[in-house]
C-alpha cells in the first residue's frame, strides 16, 4: 500500500476498460478507494468492480455519458451529496476519431471536444471543492497534443488544448491541488485495437518507436501513480510523456 492511500478515494472516469481500467486497478492495489465511470460496457464494469474490490477497497461505478452536459451535472450533483472527499480525480474518459476535415461533421466534432475537453473541466469546476487538500487531478492528454497527422483534428485539437488547460489549472489551484497531465503514445487498447491488430501498421509503430514495442496499459497507469503520490508533491502544472520515444 502507498503511503497515505488508506481510506483515500479516486475518481477516475472511463475505468471500466483499457487505460482506465488499468489506473483504477493500480491505484486500489495501492490501498486507494476507487469510484469510476463508464458510458457502456455494464459486464465490464461489473468485471472492474470485482477485481478492483478484490485488493480489500471499495469499488463504485457510476453509467454517464460524460459528453451529455445534462448527465454529468447530475453526476457530480450526486457525487456531492454523497459526502465523499476526494483524494485524485483522474480525467480518463475520451473518444478516437480519425476522420479528416470532408468528414467531420457538427455533430461529430463537438461529441470529441465536449467528451475530450469539455468534460474534464467542467468535472475540475464542479469537483475541486471536494478534492482533500495537497490532493490532486490528473488529465490522459496523449502526444498527438505534441504532434499532428493531417486527419483526428479534432483529437489532436482537444488533446492539445487538456496540456494547456493542465497548466492554467495548476496554476489557480496551488498550492491546494495539484494539476499534472500524462501524454501517452501507442498503447494497446480497445479503443486502437483495429491498429494493433493490422500487422503491418503494429510492425511499423515499433519500428518507429525507439523503446521497441507498443505500450500497455499498466505503462500509463504506472506514471499516474507517480504523479499523484504524496511524496511527489512539488510537481504540478506537468505533462509527462509516455511514449517509448515516439515523439522524440
Amino acid at each position: 500500500m502507498s503511503k497515505g492511500a488508506k481510506s483515500r478515494t479516486v475518481l477516475v472516469t472511463g475505468g471500466n476498460r483499457g487505460i482506465g481500467r488499468a489506473i483504477a486497478l493500480k491505484l486500489a492495489e495501492s490501498g486507494y478507494d476507487i469510484i469510476f465511470t463508464y458510458n457502456s460496457g455494464v459486464k465490464e464494469a461489473k468485471d472492474s468492480e470485482r477485481a478492483i474490490t478484490s485488493f480489500g477497497v471499495s469499488a463504485i461505478s457510476y453509467q454517464v455519458d460524460l459528453s451529455n452536459t445534462s448527465q454529468l451535472e447530475a453526476f457530480t450533483s450526486e457525487i456531492k451529496k454523497s459526502g465523499n472527499k476526494l483524494f485524485a480525480l483522474i480525467n480518463n474518459a475520451g473518444i478516437y476519431d480519425g476522420s479528416r476535415l470532408k468528414n467531420i461533421d457538427n455533430e461529430k466534432w463537438d461529441r470529441i471536444i465536449g467528451l475530450n475537453l469539455s468534460a474534464p473541466f467542467y468535472l475540475v469546476r464542479n469537483l475541486h471543492n471536494i478534492i482533500e487538500d495537497n490532493g490532486s487531478i490528473l488529465n490522459i492528454s496523449s502526444v498527438y497534443g505534441f504532434r499532428a497527422d493531417p486527419w483526428a483534428h479534432g483529437y489532436q485539437a482537444s488533446k492539445a488544448a487538456i496540456i494547456h488547460l493542465t497548466r492554467g489549472l495548476a496554476k489557480e489551484l496551488a498550492p491546494r491541488i495539484r494539476v499534472n497531465c500524462v501524454a501517452p503514445g501507442y498503447v494497446r487498447t480497445d479503443m486502437n485495437k483495429g491498429g494493433w491488430n493490422d500487422v503491418s501498421f503494429y510492425d511499423k509503430i515499433k519500428k518507429m518507436t525507439p523503446m521497441s514495442r507498443w505500450g500497455e496499459p499498466e505503462d500509463i497507469a504506472n506514471a499516474v501513480k507517480f504523479l499523484i503520490d504524496s511524496e511527489n508533491s512539488f510537481i504540478t502544472g506537468q505533462t509527462l510523456v509516455v511514449d517509448g520515444g515516439i515523439g522524440l
